[in-house]
């Protein structure tokens, strides 16, 4: 008990010291990334070496293709746009900063949630796994196809908000339905991930990471100064941690 206060009490200050140390910086949104999601991952890491290889690969099978597709559409549909250092973009559309983010995001929320709330209590893979990767291959290579054919047809108005619906809030709630035991340590995690990225989300705004060129949003929300889409709030800061756990907890562990 006395380890796991200490544990909260430590990845409660990474977000702070993450802020301070960017907007100090300036820094570019590689860094933000490394500082907001890489430290506490180290962290997490040593604390908890023996569910490393289980959160890692499950966090480079979801993340790739995930970050591909999503941040794909979301570019060419103008829902956001993330600026990079570096002049190659994946497909010309997604710079490599979207991929470290997407694969230390997923690997944080596992490390979080296997280390503090599931206590690592299984540091197999489920066989199930294969039925994640079979699906998600056949659909990263139809989304290939449309990307080379014709990207146009990735241009979806109201693009945030179907992604949020059909990749995170559906199968949250079917998943919930289901398993209704695993609710609280879902929130348990959300309310750690909704400190952490609303302060990643802040900064990133004030220092011109990323934006949002588009229109088609259902409203805007302004906290602090920064304006963002309602559908950021909602299916980033509050329900991205949650959705990534559906998941994993159906594909990978014991769904208790």
């Amino acid at each position: 008990m006395k380890y796991r206060k200490l544990d909260i009490l430590i990845l409660i200050f990474f977000p702070l010291f993450a802020m301070v140390t960017s907007i100090a910086l300036e820094a570019n949104y590689l860094i933000s990334t490394l500082l907001f999601f890489g430290a506490p991952s180290l962290y997490l890491s040593v604390r908890n070496y023996k569910i490393i290889l289980k959160s890692f690969i499950f966090s480079m099978l979801l993340g790739f293709p995930f970050a591909t597709i999503i941040n794909s559409v979301a570019v060419l549909s103008k829902s956001w746009l993330t600026y990079s250092i570096f002049d190659f973009r994946f497909l010309g559309l997604i710079p490599i900063e979207d991929f470290v983010f997407g694969t230390l995001f997923v690997y944080l929320t596992i490390m979080f949630y296997e280390h503090l709330l599931d206590k690592g209590k299984d540091n197999k893979i489920d066989k199930k796994l294969r039925l994640f990767i079979i699906p998600l291959t056949i659909i990263f290579l139809i989304f290939l196809i449309i990307i080379f054919k014709n990207s146009e047809l990735l241009n979806i108005p109201y693009a945030y908000f179907w992604i949020g619906l059909l990749a995170g809030l559906l199968p949250l709630a079917a998943m919930l339905s289901f398993f209704p035991r695993l609710f609280c340590k879902f929130i348990k995690a959300a309310s750690y991930f909704f400190f952490l990225t609303l302060l990643f989300e802040l900064t990133a705004l004030h220092l011109d990471q990323w934006v949002f060129p588009g229109d088609q949003f259902i409203f805007w929300v302004d906290i602090a100064g920064n304006r963002f889409p309602f559908e950021e709030l909602f299916f980033w800061v509050i329900l991205a941690s949650i959705s990534v756990l559906t998941y994993y907890e159906f594909f990978a562990d014991d769904r208790k």
